[in-house]
């Protein structure tokens, strides 16, 4: 019986052990995995260049490709700058698209109910969109008919109270 209980506290001293270099193993991933975390870098050349295009040239697909870099490392709000000159300038029907998404209210706020918007322009980008046939914008039918109003036009939605 002595022999039972001896074995079995060694064990346990054993399991111990391991449970320690395994808790130390685990922590040093995270530790490395933090570490490794890529910063986004608005000052990339590449980046720049496609900014560049898109507002200067009216290059859409560069357009595209620095809204998706923006939006993927959560710099969304940062975009909006840009996405403002490429619609206004090129006059690009997904820039107003994207400036109306940009402007939203995130569904955890608490105006959420009352306006789907926190600004004017976020209406009027969302308007012009539709108005200029952009596809995702068609969902602005299904926004005013929650309402139970008309669709706007984006020139009168300042005139509004």
């Amino acid at each position: 019986m002595r022999k039972i209980t001896l074995l079995s506290i060694l064990l346990l001293i054993a399991n111990c052990n391991k449970s320690d270099k395994q808790l130390k193993n685990i922590s040093t991933k995270d530790s490395t995995a933090k570490s490794n975390f890529v910063k986004f870098d608005f000052h990339d050349k590449e980046l720049q260049t496609n900014l560049n295009k898109a507002i200067l040239n009216g290059d859409t697909l560069a357009y595209i490709r620095s809204y998706k870099a923006y939006t993927t490392n959560g710099k969304d709000k940062e975009f909006l700058y840009y996405a403002i000159l490429m619609a206004e300038k090129n006059n690009y029907k997904k820039a107003y698209y994207d400036i109306a998404l940009i402007l939203s209210l995130p569904p955890t706020d608490s105006l959420k109910g009352k306006h789907k918007y926190n600004s004017k322009f976020g209406e009027y980008s969302f308007s012009k969109s539709y108005e200029m046939g952009d596809e995702a914008a068609r969902e602005i039918a299904k926004y005013y008919k929650e309402k139970n109003e008309t669709i706007p036009k984006s020139s009168s939605i300042y005139c509004k109270e």
